[in-house]
């Protein structure tokens, strides 16, 4: 049985990762800074510490056979994600990567003079890419349950979230959860760089129409408004803050149309096709809105 580390499982990502691999018996642990308020099933091992400590990390990863890694929003993001690979690495262990990554380096840097807030981002993935953990880097962009940070908003009528009127490609993170598992468990997952994709593009009027269509109510499209920030500092704090409106600034100012060729790996690397952000919403709203 696979043995296998998760970063993040109290977070969006990791946590769906983390469910993933418990219904396919997976062996997990879990490093989190607080056990107690770290809330996980019974059948997870819970290992309390920090990501900046590098004997913590070097505790959590003995004996793993693979290891989940979503890097957090803090702004040490380079240093601890260079302890993490390195401690993999010493470990012997297979690095699976969820996050942003840009495998050719000539786009690369490119992408820094282009974005400048995700140079850290970038570059730390780039160092996982190369440590000798048969690494598989996750690509996301912009997923479905990133709209539940506003639940309270949508569930008020308005849409907060700004996206590019020529749409924004949109992934469900359920999918991107078999894939991640699929790499942490399958030895013959190949190490490689993987852009996980949804079957569309959708700007902010069709996601707020969506959800008003499955809510029954009207949910009006606000991200067009100059002052949308605001509406972020009211769900968000700190670096996650930060970090938010530097992905939404660039969600709202470029279009990211669906490649069906990515589409098709997807299809390839699900054994189905991808969720539609409808299924998303419509599965979300039955078993969480009464």
């Amino acid at each position: 049985m696979t043995k296998a580390l998760i970063i993040g499982a109290t977070g969006t990502v990791g946590g769906l990762v983390l469910k993933e691999a418990l219904s396919r018996g997976v062996d997990v642990r879990a490093l989190v800074r607080d056990k107690e308020r770290a809330n996980l099933p019974d059948t997870v091992e819970v290992v309390q510490g920090d990501l900046a400590d590098r004997d913590a990390v070097r505790s959590a990863v003995k004996g793993v056979d693979s290891a989940f890694y979503v890097s957090p929003h803090e702004t040490n993001e380079i240093e601890i994600a260079t302890t993490f690979g390195q401690e993999v690495e010493r470990a012997g262990a297979r690095l699976v990567f969820g996050g942003f990554h840009i495998e050719d380096p000539a786009a690369r840097e490119a992408a820094f003079q282009a974005i400048p807030a995700y140079v850290g981002k970038l570059k730390l993935a780039a160092f996982l890419a190369g440590t000798d953990t048969k690494p598989a880097m996750v690509s996301l962009m912009n997923f479905d349950q990133n709209d539940e940070v506003f639940l309270e908003d949508i569930l008020a009528g308005t849409f907060p979230t700004p996206l590019h009127p020529e749409g924004v490609n949109r992934v469900d993170i359920r999918d991107a959860a078999e894939v991640l598992t699929n790499a942490l468990t399958d030895s013959g997952f190949a190490a490689g760089a993987y852009q996980l994709v949804g079957p569309e593009s959708l700007n902010g009027v069709e996601s707020a129409r969506i959800w008003g269509e499955e809510l029954g109510r009207e949910v009006r499209y606000t991200g067009d408004d100059p002052e949308w920030r605001k509406a972020f500092a009211k769900r968000l704090s700190g670096q996650k803050l930060a970090d938010w409106i530097s992905s939404f600034e660039l969600l709202s100012a470029a279009p990211f149309p669906t490649n069906p060729a990515e589409v098709e790996v997807m299809t390839t690397l699900l054994g189905r096709p991808p969720r539609t952000f409808r299924e998303y919403v419509r599965d979300f709203v039955r078993e969480n809105v009464s």
